[in-house]
């Protein structure tokens, strides 16, 4: 049977899958692909020359003032620093030395003013004398003005030991013997066991060797009676060891055998 023609698509018409092929196959190549290098999918076409121009036309320029100050910073006004004035390296050592050599200089003087006054103070010390000796003819004083106060009664007695000075002593160690009287007879005084001598010849102002030497040259004999006056002394000398010289005053006297004494008493040298 003779081959038909029939319409596009059949019998290897154009339509026919053949004929696709072959006509693909052969088909005219793209000018634009052979140009250059095609840009991938997706990605976006560069304006054309022609577009960057108008637009390069539409926007407005800036002024060359204002590119200026964009592209260079304003400069503020530095303020004038101060001078600092240097001083040279000499005159620094110099002044350095100097200050070394002043306070040297105070030291060395501080150092000979404490020297010289600890020999001042040590010259003042030789030559302040120091308490003197005792001698062993020397009187010392055991106690001064020391008060004694008797109160009796009618035709009563009392002892006195003067080495302390205490009243109302026993009999033994008595150095005087205080003995009151009835009716306007004063009482009296005498020596007593426990003294070695005694005189009437003193005052007030008596020291110790106007006393030593009144025992000795107007002795007061044992037994022998004072009367209780008010300006009296006697001197006594106690037989203690050491012994003691004392000279008593009489400074009142009052009503019912009653008198005020005062003692004073020093210490018999060694060496008389």
């Amino acid at each position: 049977m003779p081959g038909q023609h029939g319409a596009p698509g059949q019998n290897g018409g154009a339509g026919h899958p053949a004929a696709q092929r072959h006509s693909a196959a052969w088909a005219a190549p793209d000018p634009a692909a052979q140009e250059g290098p095609t840009q991938p999918l997706g990605t976006p076409h560069s304006p054309s020359p022609a577009a960057e121009r108008a637009k390069a036309a539409n926007e407005p320029t800036a002024p060359p003032e204002a590119a200026n100050e964009d592209a260079q910073p304003v400069k503020e006004p530095k303020e004038p620093r101060a001078k600092v004035r240097k001083t040279p390296r000499r005159a620094t050592v110099a002044l350095a030395v100097l200050l070394s050599l002043l306070a040297l200089a105070g030291s060395v003087a501080a150092v000979a003013l404490a020297w010289r006054t600890k020999e001042v103070k040590e010259a003042k010390e030789e030559a302040t004398p120091g308490p003197a000796p005792e001698r062993p003819d020397e009187y010392r004083v055991s106690y001064a003005k020391e008060p004694l106060r008797i109160q009796l009664a009618c035709a009563a007695v009392l002892h006195l030991d003067l080495d302390e000075p205490r009243a109302d002593a026993a009999e033994n160690l008595a150095d005087l013997r205080y003995e009151s009287r009835c009716g306007t007879q004063p009482p009296q005084l005498s020596l007593g066991p426990g003294a070695a001598g005694g005189s009437r010849h003193a005052s007030a102002d008596t020291d110790a060797e106007g006393c030593d030497r009144a025992i000795r040259t107007s002795p007061l004999g044992q037994g022998l009676r004072v009367e209780v006056a008010k300006g009296t002394a006697l001197c006594v000398l106690t037989a203690a060891t050491p012994a003691e010289l004392v000279l008593v005053e009489i400074v009142e006297v009052g009503g019912s055998g009653s008198a005020g004494l005062r003692a004073t008493s020093w210490q018999m040298p060694t060496v008389r």
